[in-house]
Parts: structure tokens; C-alpha cells; sequence
């Protein structure tokens, strides 16, 4: 018996050998098949996820910034007020001074020659 390179033994395992090798590329082609399917699945979830967050963030902005315009109106709209308040009150205390100018000259120049006086000594020491 010739047990040469050639021989038919060694053609079947050779072809067996062969058949488990293209069983095994094939299941690996089908796991591979697999693999890229839940891959994309991944990728296709946290896209949608992130288009979620981001969606849940611009609604976020938008109310923070609302909130934001109606607080600054509101402050705004105070602070006119309270600018208006002082501004009667000035000129509604102008108007009282001049008043008691007019009343009372002698007891004004009195008084600012007193205020005077202690402004000079406050500032010599």
C-alpha cells in the first residue's frame, strides 16, 4: 500500500477537514450577521435616547428661558415703580423745602450757618 501524499485517506480527511472548516466560516458569517444586526439596534436605541434627551433639554431651555423673560419683565415693571415712588418723593420734599424757605428765612439761614459751623469742625480735626 502506498501511503504517498496523494492517497485516498488522507483526501477524506483532507475534504473533511475542508467541510468543518466551511461550517465553521458559516456559522461565523451568521454570528458576524447577527453581531452587526444588534449593533445597529444599539446604535439605533441610543441615538433615539439621545434625541430624546436633547429634545427634553431644548423644552428645558425654552421654559427656563420664558421663566426668565417674565421674572426680568416683572423686575423691570418694579423697578419703574419704585423709580416713580422716589421721584414724588423728591419733588414732593423740593417742594416742601422751598415751602419752609418761604415760611420761616430767618430760622433756613439759621439753621445752614449751624450746619455749616459743624461741617467746618468735623472736617479740621
Amino acid at each position: 500500500m502506498a501511503s504517498g501524499m496523494f492517497s485516498r485517506g488522507k483526501d477524506r480527511t483532507v475534504s473533511e477537514t475542508a467541510a468543518t472548516i466551511e461550517d465553521q466560516i458559516a456559522e461565523l458569517r451568521d454570528q458576524i450577521s447577527s453581531l452587526a444586526k444588534l449593533v445597529a439596534q444599539d446604535v439605533a436605541d441610543g441615538t433615539e435616547s439621545a434625541r430624546d434627551r436633547f429634545s427634553m433639554f431644548r423644552r428645558n431651555a425654552r421654559q427656563a428661558g420664558s421663566d426668565a423673560s417674565d421674572s426680568l419683565e416683572e423686575l423691570i415693571a418694579s423697578g419703574e415703580e419704585i423709580l416713580a415712588e422716589l421721584t414724588a418723593r423728591y419733588k414732593d420734599t423740593g417742594r416742601e423745602v422751598r415751602r419752609t424757605v418761604k415760611d420761616h428765612p430767618f430760622a433756613t439761614l439759621g439753621a445752614a450757618a449751624l450746619a455749616g459751623f459743624v461741617i467746618a469742625a468735623i472736617l479740621r480735626r
